[in-house]
């Protein structure tokens, strides 16, 4: 797995443990990251696919 790969999973992983928290925390929310592996960039501050 080359170095970018690695630290997108290491950030999606960050981001899902981060969700599971706040679901754990706050009734009556739902936390649902999104990842879009499709596109070329990631913003880990975000969590979300930019161009």
């Amino acid at each position: 797995m080359d170095k970018v790969a690695l630290y997108r999973q290491y950030v999606q992983q960050l981001i899902q443990a981060k969700a599971d928290r706040s679901m754990k925390s706050a009734k009556n929310v739902e936390a649902q990251p999104i990842f879009d592996t499709e596109r070329v960039g990631l913003c880990p501050a975000a969590g979300i696919a930019i161009n």
